[in-house]
């Protein structure tokens, strides 16, 4: 037998890695750079909401500073306007309030006062219609007041709690009361001197 003497290198391929290996390293880096950019731009539209709410809420910011600051100068001239209407308004109002009160009807009740610098305006509720014209015309009287002015008057019904359709029928049978506004002039000259007795 002859033998065989091979004096050539041996060329057989050593495997370095596996290309299973390469293949799952590239998936890997693709998922990772998958999820980077979706992160990105996830983060860029939360950016530009956020950016759009900051601008909203400082724009409210703003407003409602200008709000405070229009209620604090408000308040600062309060007392002084306060002070100056009191120094305007020197005039003894029981006298008057006893007025109107003394001259009203039966079943008449006078609902609210407003006091001005020349003037007075009440409210009062009233039955009827003839009971709002006497009272005008002892208000005309009085010497208290120059000048009588009926600002509103406006009917309201009387109703206790929910009226079901039973009693809707007694309804019918109630006459509306009257409210009516009132403004009086005052008589500086006669209030200056009291009442006479």
């Amino acid at each position: 037998m002859v033998p065989e003497i091979n004096l050539l290198p041996n060329l057989e391929k050593k495997k370095s890695a596996p290309t299973v290996v390469y293949v799952l390293l590239i998936v890997l880096i693709g998922i990772i750079l998958g999820y980077m950019i979706f992160s990105y731009f996830q983060a860029k539209g939360d950016l530009t909401k956020l950016s759009a709410q900051e601008v909203e809420l400082a724009s409210q910011r703003d407003q409602l500073q200008i709000e405070l600051d229009v209620k604090r100068n408000t308040n600062k001239g309060s007392l002084e306007q306060s002070v100056q209407f009191v120094d305007n308004v020197s005039y003894p109002v029981s006298p008057l309030i006893d007025e109107t009160q003394v001259l009203l009807p039966e079943q008449t009740y006078l609902r609210n006062y407003v006091f001005g610098e020349k003037d007075i305006e009440i409210i009062a509720d009233f039955e009827t219609m003839s009971a709002i014209s006497s009272y005008l015309d002892k208000l005309t009287v009085s010497s208290f007041f120059n000048d009588i002015q009926v600002g509103t008057i406006s009917n309201f019904d009387l109703s206790i709690g929910d009226q079901d359709e039973e009693n809707s029928m007694d309804k019918f049978k109630e006459m509306p009361r009257y409210s009516v506004t009132i403004t009086l002039a005052i008589d500086y000259i006669y209030l200056a001197g009291g009442r006479e007795s």
